[in-house]
């Protein structure tokens, strides 16, 4: 049986997206496994780890989430390689190929003998490395390089993501970094549904709740003049207005626009007419307790869940990981 382990530099690499996407474009029977656990969400009343819910819904229909990823991370000091042995043992029966993802950072587990390479070396994995192109995470590529010869544990090969620079695949080549794949900005795959924002703000609905999938594709923070606001508000399309419950003038300015959600901050309530008019047009409006900057840098680090009943983002996937990813590198 073969198996594959893909691992990233830094948070928000794609690792979610390649890994799907390679599972999607294998032609043999492939399961999934993933030692620790990352995002948890809610599904149906039950606490899943989103990734395992994701791959046991497109690709490994039999089997459990929870045995696809079985460990809490910070078990992690007390569990040991056999522990994950056995796990692994339990959903790779009968499997011709096994992806195994792994921690939004490689080192993670080194101090426990748990990590990307402890692993890679226990299963003899082939070892695919997601990093974005920024210097500083490639000056770990290099670095990782390195000491994976020290090791003397083979890299099948970095996937760049956000990149289509064939100049800078050339020079990772030239340096010995063996390079599979560079998957360019889809904006499609980035976008969130306003759901998503509604459970990481924890906030309350008020109105359009029959919306809470409308997508998001861009953050605007309502801080300027009623005369400023629309047309500020009105250069960007399916957008999440954040602001203040009190300030009426902007709520109403960008509800005369394209408008997906609008976040209010300080746990303050819009007057009525305000409340009116977006249940009116069906706009999603939600209170959150933070303040708006904060609201504001929490939504823009969240990463776009990948619904496994999306079936336009799940194609989507599919294809750009099969037109920019070497599969035939990976998958023989």
């Amino acid at each position: 049986m073969k198996s594959v382990f893909i691992s990233s530099i830094n948070p928000k690499s794609g690792k979610t997206v390649i890994t799907l996407g390679i599972a999607l474009n294998s032609r043999v029977y492939t399961g999934f496994f993933k030692p620790f656990q990352e995002k948890m969400i809610t599904v149906n009343g039950q606490r899943v780890e989103e990734d395992a819910y994701l791959m046991q819904a497109l690709v490994d229909f039999e089997a459990n989430p929870g045995d696809l990823c079985p460990f809490p991370r910070e078990k992690m000091p007390s569990l040991t390689m056999d522990h994950i042995v056995e796990a692994y043992q339990k959903v790779a029966r009968d499997k011709e190929l096994m992806i195994i993802e792994g921690m939004e950072n490689v080192t993670m587990g080194f101090l426990y003998g748990l990590s990307c390479y402890d692993i890679v070396e226990r299963f003899k994995s082939d070892l695919i490395l997601l990093s974005d192109a920024t210097p500083e995470s490639l000056d770990r590529v290099a670095m990782i390089k390195d000491y994976l010869d020290y090791r003397k544990i083979p890299l099948k090969g970095v996937i760049l993501n956000l990149c289509n620079d064939v100049g800078l695949e050339n020079f990772l080549i030239s340096k010995g970094i063996p390079v599979v794949g560079m998957i360019p900005y889809t904006p499609s795959l980035r976008t969130l549904h306003v759901f998503e924002i509604v459970e990481e703000l924890n906030g309350i609905v008020l109105t359009g709740s029959e919306n809470l999938s409308n997508i998001v594709e861009k953050t605007l923070i309502g801080a300027m003049s009623r005369e400023s606001a629309l047309r500020y508000f009105e250069r960007a399309r399916n957008k999440a207005v954040i602001t203040g419950g009190d300030r009426s003038d902007i709520l109403l300015s960008a509800l005369n626009t394209s408008t997906s959600c609008i976040i209010l901050t300080g746990g303050l309530l819009p007057a009525q007419e305000v409340i009116n008019r977006a249940r009116f047009l069906g706009v999603p409006m939600i209170s959150v307790k933070e303040d708006t900057l904060s609201a504001s840098e929490i939504v823009d680090r969240m990463i776009a869940r990948i619904d496994p009943t999306d079936e336009k983002k799940i194609k989507t996937i599919k294809d750009e990981v099969a037109r920019n990813v070497d599969l035939s590198k990976i998958l023989t």
